[in-house]
């Protein structure tokens, strides 16, 4: 529907709301008028976006290797620097104890056996 069909249908129903009805269920003034009841009823409904993809995981072991391999590539050396993007600080300094180093290691192993399990959908 239109911006506009749904202006009208909805001045016609504050206006239907307003008039006042007479004792048979008439609006006053229009005795042929059908009432409330009689007239078709519309039905607004919400429209739902089903073809959204999903949200990355960004607690996946995939995504932080692969945002750990991007830094490093980029010349960062800290995993704070790299990840406080996307990932919350507890999560960082998890991180940071388990590899023990404030540095992303060489050895991208040494990072993989620290990250949390993948998640089941």
């Amino acid at each position: 529907m239109t911006a506009g069909v749904l202006t009208a249908a909805a001045i016609l129903l504050v206006a239907d709301a307003v008039a006042p009805l007479s004792a048979g269920g008439r609006r006053e003034g229009q005795p042929n008028a059908p009432t409330r009841h009689e007239r078709p009823q519309i039905s607004i409904e919400p429209y739902i976006d089903l073809s959204r993809r999903p949200r990355t995981d960004v607690d996946a072991p995939d995504f932080i290797m692969g945002e750990l391999d991007r830094c490093r590539q980029a010349g960062m050396h800290r995993i704070v620097d790299c990840l406080r993007p996307n990932h919350r600080p507890v999560m960082i300094r998890r991180l940071e104890a388990c590899v023990a180093s404030e540095t992303i290691p060489d050895d991208p192993r040494r990072v993989e056996a620290c990250l949390p399990p993948q998640r089941v959908r």
